[in-house]
């Protein structure tokens, strides 16, 4: 039988799979009708008997949040919120995701450049101590701005009862977040969400018997800041500091002055049935209600990254209070039904099972603290939904929308960790990893629009600090999209390959869509990227061409003579990421049909780029481009594993040696184990194994992320820093364990570990526009359906055999496992 699928620009196509008939337009509606009643039932059977177990589809506490580690995030893209549920007093942490310090400033390092021919030389001349001196004296710039905390919206109960049958929960399936418990005979009910339709978080408060709702609602913040009340509203209004100084620089409060800092506003709208509600100072206070609803608006003036947000900033204050204007009036049920309806298009796209696990009927703080190798497939299956649940929370379309960064869109703190910033040697980017083999690919959309604004700072650096045309981007980026490097140490700040590396997900975008217009949109950005590169390479010894100066993502090299340091020519990073921009416009150009003589340039380049070298001592692929060891092997960063885990230039198949000179890199250094297994420590190591078909060692990156790296609440602990890299990260390599097609095939469970023989995943995407189902038992391909939304040929591989196959655009084909005996 058909399957009619609706993609997700709207299309209608068919395609077959498990002989079952969905039709996407009306029986989705009908279902999603069905969804909500279900939810509704399930809701007041929770009003009925709070302590019924909950749903498998997420995650469940028996127990208010003590601390944000244990607090449920939700967001829409632009308001994140990280939900308590505390019963005598509660919490909501709100974020507003364009909510920075600082504003537009120059950066740029105009003495920079006077001193480059001498750093070069001296890093020709094996003077590599005296280059790193005058790099850290000459080439670094001021830090980031800081991603600010916007507010906290508290709730305050005053029961001193004890709460009974207590159960907080996430349901993935549709993004709500529910806290049930009862007090004295009576069954009390909040229900939360954050809103991409409506652009708002909403508070829905019930109860089993009327008139027993009573508690005081008001807002607060860590930001310089005013409250008042006005009718049956509480409205905050604050500024930013000028300035905010990382965590790492020590205890240095952030900086106001006077005309400066982003402004900004939190509506908060208390509406009752039954009851009444009253002023009481700066809080609303409601009194014997049968049911309220809280909902809560924010804004600020941000206006773009090169707009003073206090003197060309927004009228925040009129956004934010016609939102709240607007939805007034609205029932809680279209909101409910709106919210639900955005958010579970996206989620619903990919169905994945790995296997049941009893373990999930424990709260998810027990599940986690229990977890040992080898058990609990289940929690593996829910790791990957929660982070495309962060993803859509923290990533979505919206004019001056913001990638997710280094915490996603959450943040408690006015120093949080690394400035909550772009991290462009490898974080910001691990986020995304993701995005477009889960079927979120609109999801891509603000990180590409944040390298197409880097660009304009970016062309100002190439020009001042290195004398070169295009653009480029270092280290890190802030939402003001400043490039220079940054302060503190050239180990990290003079990471040249920041835009190149962007380059990679612009390009990749286009693999997966085949969007032709949006091609030629950012074909500029790729080929000024591009230009940089040509204009600022130089030539080594041996006459290849190679960055310098350079560094190897944080990494200290060990000369043969004892001497440690990081400034080099050519780290293997760099000329693997460099190579990848430059073999991607060359396919841009063919595929637009125009540059013809960039492209000739460009060939001339990839021909004499430095080239990866295998160590003739260990056998393992050098790092850089002598055959220098790691000083400290125990890092955790393998940089030059890029052309393997990021991009193509290493694989099994097509370059057995070097896959077995990588092996050999991770066998001696063992990523998995080192940093606790987080953030891009897991990642990057969980991509290596899946990258290298090695499902057990795979496994092995898993149960140490799991046993290791994970806080109470899902969420990616490093070194007890709070991050979502490592769950972005993570869910990538659970779908590339299924699915990968970065080496010009479709494969079908690579690297498969035997700890899940059986289950089946729907909707996963392949490039060139492929939608791939697969269902497999006792670790056997039972059966894939491959659809075409394109209509391009594909190679099909399934271990050792490839089929390859034409499918029209909108159809589909069914493989077997006998079709490849």
């Amino acid at each position: 039988m058909k399957n009619t699928l609706q993609n997700m620009h709207g299309e209608r196509f068919e395609r077959e799979f498990n002989g079952e008939l969905f039709k996407i337009n009306k029986l989705e509606q009908i279902k999603a009708l069905l969804l909500c009643l279900c939810v509704t039932f399930l809701n007041i059977s929770c009003l009925r008997e709070p302590n019924v177990k909950t749903n498998r589809a997420g995650i469940w506490f028996d127990s208010p949040a003590q601390n944000w580690n244990e607090a449920i995030p939700i967001g829409n893209g632009t308001l994140g919120g990280m939900v308590y549920g505390g019963v005598e007093s509660d919490t909501i942490k709100i974020n507003e995701e364009t909510l920075w310090s600082g504003g537009p400033r120059d950066l740029q390092n105009y003495e920079a450049i006077k001193h480059l021919p001498k750093i070069r030389q001296l890093l020709n001349d094996d003077k590599t101590k005296e280059a790193e001196r005058l790099i850290n004296s000459t080439m670094l710039g001021e830090y980031n701005e800081c991603y600010m905390p916007m507010g906290d919206l508290v709730i305050n109960t005053n029961s001193q009862e004890k709460a009974e049958n207590y159960i907080r929960q996430l349901d993935l399936e549709t993004g709500l977040v529910n806290i049930n418990y009862s007090i004295g005979g009576v069954q009390y009910k909040k229900e939360v969400f954050s809103s991409y339709p409506d652009k708002v978080i909403v508070v829905k408060f019930t109860s089993s018997k009327k008139g027993q709702l009573n508690f005081s609602t008001s807002l607060t913040s860590l930001l310089n800041h005013q409250v008042s009340v006005d009718g049956n509203q509480v409205i905050l209004k604050g500024n930013a500091p000028k300035h905010a100084y990382p965590h790492y620089l020590g205890e240095k409060p952030p900086v106001y002055e006077e005309g400066h800092g982003m402004r900004f506003q939190m509506n908060l709208l208390v509406r009752n049935k039954g009851g009444q509600v009253n002023k009481n100072n700066k809080e609303l206070v409601v009194e014997n209600a049968d049911e309220v609803d809280l909902i809560l608006t924010a804004a600020t003036s941000f206006n773009g990254f090169d707009k003073n947000s206090v003197t060309q900033g927004k009228d925040y204050e009129s956004i934010s209070n016609q939102k709240i204007s607007e939805l007034r009036n609205v029932d809680y049920a279209e909101l409910k039904e709106n919210h639900i309806s955005d958010y579970s298009e996206l989620y619903s796209r990919v169905k994945l099972n790995l296997g049941e696990s009893e373990a999930a009927n424990l709260p998810i703080n027990q599940r986690i603290k229990k977890y040992k190798p080898g058990t609990d497939p289940g929690l593996t299956t829910l790791y990957f939904n929660f982070g495309r649940y962060l993803l859509i929370s923290s990533s979505r379309q919206a004019k001056h929308a913001q990638p997710a960064h280094l915490q996603g869109i959450w943040s408690r703190l006015l120093k949080p960790a690394w400035s909550a910033n772009w991290t462009l040697n490898c974080n910001a980017q691990i986020n995304y990893w993701g995005v477009e083999i889960t079927n979120l690919s609109e999801l891509h959309l603000p990180l590409i629009e944040l390298t197409k604004e880097l660009t304009v700072d970016g062309a100002r650096t190439a020009k001042n600090m290195y004398g070169a045309g295009g653009w480029i981007a270092h280290h890190n980026a802030d939402i003001w999209r400043t490039t220079s490097p940054v302060g503190g140490n050239g180990l990290w700040a003079i990471y040249q390959v920041g835009s190149a590396w962007l380059c990679h997900h612009l390009w990749e975008h286009y693999e997966f869509t085949l969007d032709k217009k949006y091609l030629t949109e950012v074909y500029p950005v790729l080929k000024g990227a591009a230009m940089f590169y040509m204009d600022n390479l130089q030539r080594d010894q041996d006459g290849f061409w190679v960055t310098n100066p350079s560094e190897s993502f944080e990494n200290h090299f060990r000369k043969p003579d004892g001497t440690i340091g990081w400034a080099c020519v050519g780290a293997t990073q760099d000329m693997q990421i460099i190579r990848d921009l430059f073999q991607n416009c060359r396919q841009a150009i063919r595929v637009l049909e125009n540059d013809s003589e960039f492209d000739v340039k460009l060939e001339g380049y990839l021909k004499e780029l430095l080239p990866m070298r295998i160590s003739p001592t260990t056998g393992r692929l050098q790092e850089w481009k002598d055959d220098w060891e790691s000083a400290y092997a125990n890092s955790g960063q393998l940089a030059h594993g890029w052309g393997l885990a990021v991009g193509s230039q290493i694989t099994p198949r097509g370059t057995p040696e070097l896959a077995e000179a990588f092996i050999k890199t991770l066998e001696h250094r063992k990523p998995w184990e080192q940093n606790e297994c987080g953030s891009w420590t897991g990642s990057f190591a969980a991509k290596f194994w899946a990258r290298l078909e090695n499902g057990e060692m795979l496994q092995k990156v898993f149960d140490n992320h799991f046993s290791w790296a994970v806080f109470p609440n899902l969420t990616s602990n490093f070194r007890g820093l709070w991050e979502i890299d490592g769950n972005l990260g993570i869910m990538a390599s659970i779908a590339e364990m299924l699915l990968q097609s970065h080496s010009g095939e479709i494969v079908l469970l690579p690297a498969l570990p035997r700890k899940y023989p059986t289950g089946e995943v729907k909707g996963l995407c392949a490039r060139n526009g492929f939608e791939v189902d697969i269902k497999w038992e006792d670790n056997e391909l039972t059966k894939a359906v491959i659809f075409s939304k394109q209509g391009e040929n594909c190679k099909v591989r399934y271990k050792e055999k490839i089929i390859e196959l034409d499918i029209k655009k909108g159809g589909s084909h069914s493989l077997f496992l006998d079709d490849y005996k």
